[in-house]
């Protein structure tokens, strides 16, 4: 657990006590099922594991979910009934099936919600069932689905990490959609480590017009190399159809070992079209950092992930840009699921000194008090900057940019944010020493006293990206969480773009966020938010 330094103040300095893996965390994490291979460190490195791997040796056994998935249980109110039909429609998924409203098996295409991109479309149709029949007259048998499952179609190997997806899919309805399971191996060797390592195919999807399409390219990856592009709709991977899958179904899809190839399907101007594409092992790192060379040079860092380690690493960065020629600075959070709060806190203090609010905390328990926190790092930048946001934005990332934007240091440039304002602290499961329980404890507000859960941040200079969306906390889960309203301050100033300059060296970029955002550092409110 953080920690805070003693002093009269009460303010919290961010420090880890020790190396423990329960720390806050504040991120949004696919869980359970998604087949990523990792290249572990030590003296693990010459061997890949995957997720499947990482559950396996947890020995959860069907037992965990079983108990929740009694038939009587599932039928006592509606959100049982949700979250065990969450919990197998989930796994079903796994394998191109669904449930019909018998509680039999079937294809995946004869699923009641034609659309089961989220979880909350994937249950709209079940919440209907439940709402239209009383608690007697529901006779599904979610346990028998399972079992038949687990007898059928889920392999020995893969037991376990089904299990785990079906708690996680349970208490995604009935606690809430943050709330998780994850073996601590995997959260000691993959998740809290600072670089990202994963075989895949380097495509990130959003929606549109109810069907998948690819959102984001990987810089170098099989996906990119073999002429993939921005706005391509997805049709098929390996043969299977993934219109109405669930898109974390469709990402396993796209995921496999190292050297296997994917036969992908897509659809660009009318024209199908199709790829085959070699997975390779891809490192994305935590930070990086650029220089946009014209009249008025601009640096760019971007942060993937606010790993541990990650502060260091801009500070580094920073100290560089120090040398440099750069007229201004870009921070770049697009597609940053989150990470951990002390690393978040500590770069946002870079940009507005020691003394200077990053985020309070609130907890759900009325019993603890409310906490505030500051980075504790010296400001070491101090030209125009704005950041980069857009709907896959989310947790740390949403109080890096909402704390910046309050404290008058930077514009936010883009799209609304996800929404995800909650922190999940973990400890080991009673049950199970060898996995973790992540809970949400509480929520997070911004110095203005705005919580972004749910509502995400508003940029100051919209650009949205095209019509590829990405769903949102709001629109994602059937029972999203609120936070408690609290008094707003207004603190950030005002901006109009209307008296920002066309951009002078008229470089030519088909990243219009991008390019907004430069224009954007060269107007003079934005020169005056940062404090010049």
């Amino acid at each position: 657990m953080p920690v805070a330094l003693g002093n009269p103040t009460g303010r919290r300095l961010l420090v880890l006590s020790s190396p423990r893996f329960f720390i806050i965390s504040l991120s949004v994490l696919v869980l359970g099922a998604s087949l990523y291979l990792w290249r572990v460190s030590g003296s693990e490195a010459s061997k890949v594991k995957s997720t499947e791997n990482y559950w396996a040796e947890t020995g959860l056994g069907p037992a965990a979910l079983e108990d929740l998935l009694q038939d009587q249980t599932c039928s006592s109110s509606q959100r049982y009934f949700l979250a065990c039909a969450n919990s197998v429609l989930t796994v079903a998924n796994r394998y191109n099936l669904s449930l019909g409203l018998n509680g039999e098996l079937v294809p995946v295409h004869e699923s009641l919600s034609a659309d089961m991109s989220s979880e909350k479309k994937q249950l709209e149709p079940w919440q209907k069932f439940f709402a239209e029949n009383t608690a007697k007259a529901v006779k599904i048998s979610f346990l028998k689905a399972w079992q038949e499952l687990q007898e059928k179609h889920i392999p020995e190997s893969q037991r376990a990490m089904m299990v785990g997806l079906g708690l996680n899919g349970f208490i995604s309805v009935f606690r809430d959609p943050h709330t998780y399971f994850m073996p601590v191996s995997q959260f000691q060797e993959v998740i809290s480590r600072a670089d990202s390592r994963s075989v895949s195919l380097g495509i990130s999807l959003g929606t549109a017009n109810g069907r998948y399409v690819i959102r984001k390219l990987t810089e170098g990856s099989p996906a990119k190399l073999a002429g993939l592009q921005k706005g391509d709709v997805l049709l098929s991977v390996n043969g299977f159809e993934v219109k109405g899958l669930l898109q974390a179904r469709v990402s396993e899809l796209l995921k496999g070992e190292v050297g296997e190839v994917a036969k992908v399907r897509v659809l660009r101007d009318g024209e199908e079209l199709k790829f085959r594409l070699r997975r390779q092992e891809i490192t994305i790192a935590t930070v990086s950092t650029r220089v946009i060379e014209g009249i008025k040079p601009i640096a760019v860092v971007g942060i993937n992930k606010f790993a541990r380690g990650a502060c260091e690493k801009v500070k580094e960065s920073l100290d560089i840009l120090k040398e440099s020629h750069v007229r201004g600075l870009l921070l770049d959070l697009r597609d940053n699921p989150g990470g951990q709060m002390e690393e978040a806190a500590c770069i946002a203090s870079l940009f507005v000194g020691p003394d200077e609010k990053i985020f309070e905390v609130r907890y759900l328990d009325p019993s603890k008090k409310s906490e505030e926190y500051y980075g504790g790092e010296e400001k070491r930048f101090d030209l125009p900057m704005a950041v980069l946001i857009n709907a896959a934005s989310a947790s740390a990332s949403e109080i890096v940019a909402g704390a910046l934007r309050d404290l008058n240091r930077a514009v936010l440039v883009g799209e609304r944010t996800f929404g995800k304002g909650s922190f999940q602290e973990g400890e080991y499961w009673s049950q199970n020493k060898k996995i973790a329980l992540f809970e949400t404890k509480g929520f997070y507000y911004l110095p203005s006293g705005r919580s972004p859960q749910m509502k995400g941040l508003e940029p100051d200079v919209a650009v949205n990206f095209e019509e590829i969306s990405v769903v949102r906390e709001a629109e994602q889960f059937i029972h999203p969480l609120r936070a408690p309203e609290r008094q707003v301050r207004m603190l950030g100033k005002a901006f109009a773009t209307g008296d920002c300059l066309e951009m002078e060296d008229a470089l030519s970029s088909d990243d219009m966020q991008m390019t907004k955002a430069r224009q954007v550092l060269f107007c003079t409110k934005a020169v005056a938010r940062a404090g010049l």
